[in-house]
Order: structure tokens, then sequence, then C-alpha cells
């Protein structure tokens, strides 16, 4: 078996780590060593403590899984070390850890870092980008459009304290009053169970179909006249009966429209790029010494006669990786 970190994820990113093996001379109990760490038996023995004690032979038996608490650990371990090294801070609950909690949220506070100083590369460039989003827009002009809204004005009665059939009577009988002639707005703060839009007569603000729940959004977009009345829609909590006050057509948004949509793409591309980046040095590092024999070692052998069918899931890696840092 040779070794090869073969998959990882760390905060979100699916990363293929190929270290190549080489001979080197270390103590037995250091399984990886770089300028920036060393890897012990005693980390990775630390890190199988976080699967069920009757489950950790099994999970031994894998070269794949064994491989990948090693890449987490190498990764973790690194990024911990350069955090240190820039004067990175873990997050204040974290900051008296010690052991992996510690450099768990040390890896997790550099990735952080990385992420904010791509961020502020990414706002020295900025013409570069808006060049960029320029181009875009005018590829995928399509693309950018603001959809059909509409305003409403609405009367929810609520299910929860009536049951189904009384709140849909109340609703049918609240839409006979419109319909004959009422005043909507008066209906709607008699009959309404919404404290927000009570006391504005139900008056809603224009909406797109995907800012409303599915039945809601259906019911509501099938009126066709400005004036016209729904009804009853039921939407999980209420009925809701509501009239069609205006309606504005989908239309192609301007490039200044679309502008701070696409930059913010091309910002998160460059972020991920960035610490990908980062990451990729770690598992590239000329330098990086592997105990192979020490690696092997690691995994139990089976007599694959001896195993039983199983049709269970594998235990999974222990969760080594750093945090996800926020966006």
């Amino acid at each position: 078996m040779s070794f090869l970190i073969i998959r990882a994820v760390v905060a979100g990113c699916a990363l293929a780590l190929a270290f190549e093996a080489f001979a080197a001379d270390l103590p037995p109990d250091v399984l990886v060593r770089s300028r920036w760490m060393d890897l012990t038996r005693q980390d990775y023995e630390a890190a199988l403590a976080g699967i069920p004690e009757n489950m950790r032979d099994e999970f031994a038996t894998s070269p794949k899984r064994v491989q990948g608490v090693l890449n987490n650990l190498v990764l973790n371990k690194t990024l911990a070390a350069q955090a240190i090294a820039h004067g990175t801070q873990a997050s204040s609950e974290f900051a008296a850890s010690e052991g992996t909690d510690r450099e768990r949220a040390l890896a997790a506070a550099e990735l952080r870092r990385i992420d904010a100083e791509a961020s502020a590369d990414f706002d020295r460039k900025i013409d570069a980008f808006v060049a960029k989003a320029r181009e875009i827009y005018a590829l995928e002009r399509n693309k950018y459009r603001i959809p059909e809204t509409i305003r409403l004005s609405d009367i929810a009665v609520a299910i929860k304290d009536r049951g189904d059939e009384a709140a849909l009577a109340r609703a049918r009988e609240a839409r006979a009053r419109v319909v004959a002639g009422a005043d909507f707005a008066m209906v709607a703060r008699e009959y309404s169970d919404d404290p927000m839009t009570r006391d504005k007569g139900g008056a809603l603000p224009f909406v797109s179909a995907k800012d409303l729940v599915p039945p809601y959004a259906k019911g509501a977009f099938a009126l066709t006249r400005i004036g016209e009345i729904s009804e009853p829609i039921k939407e999980p909590a209420a009925y809701h009966v509501v009239r069609l006050e205006e309606r504005r057509p989908s239309r192609p948004q301007t490039f200044d429209e679309a502008r701070e949509a696409i930059l913010q793409t091309l910002r998160q591309q460059y972020v991920a790029e960035q610490r990908d980046l980062r990451i990729r040095a770690i598992n590239n590092d000329p330098d990086l010494q592997v105990n192979q024999p020490a690696i092997e070692a690691l995994v139990k052998p089976v007599d694959p006669h001896l195993l039983a069918p199983s049709t269970s899931e594998s235990p999974a890696i222990p969760p080594s990786a750093p945090v996800a840092a926020p966006r």
C-alpha cells in the first residue's frame, strides 16, 4: 500500500490531495512532518477516539478511511500552525482550549483570515472585476431579469386555533362580504389574523412568486384582472383571501441593476480560489516527509473469509476538519 492522501473536505471545499511518499528518517511515532508541524501516532489515535470503540477496528481496516483522517489532520495542524505564525486568534470560546479543539479553532480562524485577505484583494482589483462583470452580463444578458411581481391585499385566517373547517368558513365569509361590495381594508381589519398587515387593511408590498410559499404563489399569480378577488387559498398556517392590486411584468435588468449580484458571485469565486490555492500549497509541499512504514501499520489487515456481508453504512471519518468559516 502506498501512502496517498486521497480526498478531504475542509470547511466545505472538496480537495484531492496527492502527496508523493518517500522514505524519511523520522522517529517511529511521527507519521508526517513538514516545516509547520509533526503529525504523530498520538494525533491519529486521538482522532479515532471520536468513533465508537466497538467500530474502531472495522474503521481501521479501510486504507481510504485511515488516509482520510490523516489528510484532515495534516491540513488542520498546518493551518493551525500558520494561524499562530500570522498572529491569528481562535474564536473566544476556544481560546483556552488545548489539543484537537484548539487546532480546529485555529485552523478555522486561519481560513477566515485567508478569506478576509482575499476579499480585500478583490476590492483592490475592483476595476478589473467590474470589467469582467460587464463581459458576463453581455454574454448572459437573458439570465439577468427582474421577475414578474404583483402587489396584493390579503386577509389571512389562521387555522391553528380554529381548525381547518372553521378557518375556511371564516375566509369564505370574509370573501363574500368583499364581493358584495364591502371595503376590503375594513374587512381585513375585522377578519385577518395577521398582525403585520391587519392594521394596514391587508396591504402587502410587491412580491415575486419565489417570495411566497408555493400554494399561495400559485393562487395569487393566477389572478389576471386588477381588483380580482381570489377564492380562499390554503397554505400551511392559514387560509388567505387576496385581491390583485397591481402587476409588474418581468423585464431584463440593466447592467447597473445586475452589477452587484454579478460582482458578489465573482467575489465568492475569487475567495474560494484563493483558499484553494493556500490548501494546495500545503498539499504540494515539496519538503513534506512521510513515514511510510508507520502509516501502513495503521491499517489493520483483514482476512476476507472472516468478513460477513453487511448492508450497513461504514463508520464515518471523525469530524476533524476545521469548523466552517463564515462567508
